[in-house]
């Protein structure tokens, strides 16, 4: 109980100083923008308190919050868009990297502005593992907020992808190994706590599902 009021304090916070940015960048001065400013103020303030650490850690992070804040259209604060790789090799082996944080996970990277998701999740593989791939079919859409965990705000497209050339090369910058390992026996221990991404696999490279995923109302 005590873990989900923390959960939903952190997304709390992440909502309120995105509201202010937003209301900052389009509302630079006059009445609503001190009400924006106090926002912010307020937000880092229980932000520093979850985090239990130093008060000065608050000024901090409202400075920080402030001066991403751009004017106008360019400053509306929006969820990060990320993308996934599921690959299989002809051995029906999913590909897998250990992270630099030791845990290991599907390539997966954030959306570059102006390529297509589809682009983004072909250069991240290559990238960091030297393949080729084609990403084949949308598996779905992971909702971070769906996870019990007080995490950046984040939507990720998850394809399906079918190689088509280079060499398995981990990046050292990106991985610290890299390979291909039965869907039952991945190996550990894996990144974060959402494990959905694992049924979706099963189900479109092995039970033939077509129709792509996303949190239902």
């Amino acid at each position: 109980m005590e873990t989900d009021l923390m959960v939903e304090l952190a997304r709390f916070i992440e909502r309120i100083a995105a509201i202010a940015r937003t209301g900052l960048a389009f509302k630079p001065d006059g009445y609503d923008s001190e009400r924006y400013e106090e926002l912010l103020k307020e937000a880092a303030r229980v932000q520093a308190a979850l985090a239990q650490t130093d008060p000065r850690d608050a000024e901090a992070m409202r400075l920080r919050w402030r001066e991403s804040v751009i004017s106008g259209y360019d400053g509306y604060v929006t969820t990060a868009v990320g993308v996934g790789a599921i690959v299989f090799n002809n051995r029906d082996e999913l590909l897998m990297m250990k992270r630099p944080s030791g845990r290991w996970w599907y390539p997966t990277g954030f959306c570059d502005v102006g390529i297509s998701p589809a682009e983004n999740v072909a250069k991240e593989v290559h990238e960091e593992l030297g393949l080729m791939v084609r990403p084949t079919r949308l598996i779905g859409i992971v909702d971070s907020l769906k996870v019990p965990a007080p995490t950046r705000h984040i939507y990720s497209l998850l394809f399906a992808c079918s190689i088509e050339g280079g060499e398995l090369a981990p990046n050292p910058l990106e991985a610290l190994e890299a390979g291909f390992y039965p869907l039952q026996a991945l190996p550990e221990p894996l990144h974060g706590i959402d494990r959905k991404w694992i049924r979706l696999a099963r189900e479109f490279h092995f039970e033939g599902r077509i129709e792509a995923f996303f949190d239902p109302l």
